[in-house]
């Protein structure tokens, strides 16, 4: 096994480590609101409330599974990245401040994984930053590599939790996400024999940068 399929099946069995656990969370918050409803011990508005908010949550899991269980399916072809930009822009429904040379290199890839990761890195940018200011997104050559990279006007990403956001199974979210999006953006970037990083911008924010090596 080559080392960017050793790293996809880690990634893989940390995401279903996560799956596991967080479907295991939820039947507990089912089961407990049932228990307590039957018991005339809950309020069925508050009770109802509670499991609104745990069926969210489980359908935006489902989600990011169905995601992840679909990459690398698709055969690499020629990728337009300036028409996948567009599309995940437009997916994502984000007001965005794009830069990008006139033209950009084709490469052989994967479209669909590729939109998939920057529909993820704009969403969670969409929720970090601050109202008003619009994402920030830069489009460039460096060298053999183009370089994808996604700033947000919100806190930071604190030295301490920075390279956890690689980790599927941590969420700076709380009950709002399931930590899952930067992974899948993470995975497809191995699956290109790329990377992703993650920095604070100095200006305040922070800044995401998919470098996919061989597209220039």
């Amino acid at each position: 096994m080559s080392r960017p399929e050793e790293a996809v099946a880690h990634l893989a069995a940390r995401i279903a480590a996560r799956a596991a656990h967080d479907l295991n969370n939820f039947a507990a918050v089912f089961s407990g609101h049932i228990y307590l409803l039957r018991n005339g011990a809950e309020p069925p508005e508050k009770a109802c409330d509670a499991m609104e908010t745990t069926l969210a949550n489980l359908e935006r899991l489902a989600r990011s599974l169905t995601a992840v269980g679909t990459l690398g399916i698709e055969e690499p072809v020629p990728v337009d990245l300036g028409e996948v930009l567009r599309r995940s822009i437009e997916a994502v429904g984000a007001k965005v401040e794009l830069e990008r040379p006139p033209s950009l290199p084709s490469f052989r890839g994967r479209p669909r994984d590729l939109q998939l990761a920057l529909e993820a890195l704009l969403a969670n940018a969409r929720e970090a930053g601050q109202p008003g200011p619009p994402i920030r997104v830069l489009a460039r050559v460096e060298g053999n590599s183009t370089v994808i990279t996604v700033e947000d006007s919100g806190p930071g990403v604190a030295a301490s939790v920075r390279e956890k956001d690689f980790d599927p199974l941590f969420s700076t979210k709380g009950e709002k996400g399931r930590g899952v999006g930067v992974t899948i953006a993470r995975l497809v970037a191995i699956m290109h024999e790329g990377s992703l990083t993650i920095e604070d911008r100095p200006e305040a924010g922070s800044r995401v940068s998919l470098h996919l090596p061989g597209a220039g």
